[in-house]
């Protein structure tokens, strides 16, 4: 598995689920920067090069926010990637996926209708995955 690319799209999922609603909010914001501090913390923070891939994540992110991409884009873009790379997606890779969807969007004021279908979509995907 190539660790950069696959939190580069992390990163994607991630922006895609804040800015579902319209805006991305500080709060989600603070929430993909708890995110890469505990995947360093739980991948080891020894290793440089996985370090730096969880870093992409909020590059990513940060990318994607600068040019003000769509939700819809950044989705799309990561379904594309778990279409190409599906053999990956075993059930850890899953539920990170999931468990990032649903923390950004419980960061501001729990989850909206719009995160709820994008959430509801991201399950669906992954579940075609055998």
């Amino acid at each position: 598995m190539d660790y950069s690319v696959f939190y580069a799209e992390l990163g994607r999922l991630a922006y895609a689920v804040a800015r579902a609603d319209g805006i991305v909010q500080t709060e989600e914001v603070d929430k993909i920067c708890e995110f890469i501090g505990q995947e360093i913390e739980n991948t080891g923070s020894a290793n440089h090069s996985l370090r730096d891939a969880v870093l992409g994540a909020g590059a990513e992110f940060n990318r994607l926010r600068k040019n003000n991409a769509s939700a819809r884009e950044a989705f799309t873009d990561f379904t594309g990637y778990i279409d190409s790379n599906a053999s990956m997606f075993d059930a850890r890779i899953k539920n990170l996926c999931l468990k990032v969807a649903f923390r950004i969007a419980t960061a501001n004021e729990g989850v909206n209708e719009t995160e709820s279908a994008l959430i509801d979509k991201l399950k669906k995907k992954l579940e075609t995955i055998s």
